[in-house]
């Protein structure tokens, strides 16, 4: 196991820790995937399902020609275009029953039972919409990466719920209890939301990295750096502690808005523009 250090500079000050790489990769699928952005475990149906990004249409062409892929738990694609018809589809989400889908110029619903598009909710304001998080009601949280904005869907009625300068280059976004936990690269922090008076506050503070996909785990959050790097993030007595689980920058494989399923120890990386999903076990 590789002794790694690394220099933190959290909401408490700077200070230098040793971290372990505990991730180890034990699958690799890139022969199907065209710019997997992310994925999400579909714990009753056993599945991942992937977004393909795959490229920005220009000058009206390849609307509608992207799709989310449905695979196993090996990586392997068993339905390629098991929802098809999207735009450049980047985070996804699944709340009862449902699948949701951002794409270029809003929200997907996809009924995982039937199988069908329910609902396409219209986000019509510029800006490149990127992740999304459901509460335990079902409103509908999109992050807007380029124009410090989190969007609000509830009810289909569509409003602009957020926009504060706190949020330049939001990206990740998970609903925890009474929060919004967000990854915000301008100033490189993972930040929460309060709910019911949107108060922001820096949980912890990450080295310079575009801050991708985010997770629960336990009280731990779960946070990526596009470049290659997940973080774990622990509130202790007295300052906050950032684990470094993976590096891959060196090798230049890209860690997008990736999947952790606990019960497995198994993280799934989406590595876009390696065209490739990889698997790795936590051995804590």
């Amino acid at each position: 196991m590789k002794n790694l250090f690394i220099t933190l500079t959290l909401c408490t000050g700077v200070f230098t820790c040793p971290v372990f790489a505990q991730l180890k990769m034990i699958w690799k699928n890139d022969t199907e995937f065209q710019g997997p952005e992310s994925v999400v475990y579909d714990r009753q149906n056993n599945c991942l399902y992937v977004s393909n990004y795959n490229h920005n249409p220009k000058n009206g062409e390849n609307y509608n020609s992207d799709c989310v892929s449905k695979a196993n738990l090996k990586g392997k694609v068993t339905e390629k275009m098991f929802v098809g018809n999207l735009t450049c589809p980047t985070g996804i989400c699944i709340h009862d029953g449902r699948l949701y889908i951002v794409e270029r110029f809003g929200v997907v619903q996809f009924d995982l039972e039937s199988e069908k598009v329910e609902t396409r909710y219209r986000i019509s304001g510029p800006g490149f919409l990127n992740d999304i998080a459901l509460d335990s009601i079902g409103n509908i949280y999109v992050t807007v990466s380029d124009k410090a904005t989190i969007y609000k869907i509830s009810n289909h009625v569509t409003e602009k719920w957020l926009e504060s300068s706190e949020i330049e280059g939001i990206n990740g976004i998970i609903v925890d209890n009474d929060k919004l936990i967000v990854g915000v690269t301008g100033d490189s922090c993972l930040k929460s939301i309060a709910l019911t008076d949107k108060k922001i506050e820096i949980i912890a503070r990450f080295p310079p990295g575009i801050i991708d996909g985010i997770k629960k785990y336990g009280n731990d959050y779960l946070v990526s750096h596009f470049e290659g790097n997940i973080y774990q993030v622990h509130e202790g007595d007295i300052f906050v502690e950032l684990t470094e689980l993976l590096n891959t920058r060196e090798q230049k494989i890209h860690c997008a808005d990736f999947e952790f399923i606990d019960e497995q120890g198994l993280f799934v990386v989406p590595a876009l523009w390696d065209n490739c999903i990889i698997g790795y076990k936590y051995n804590p």
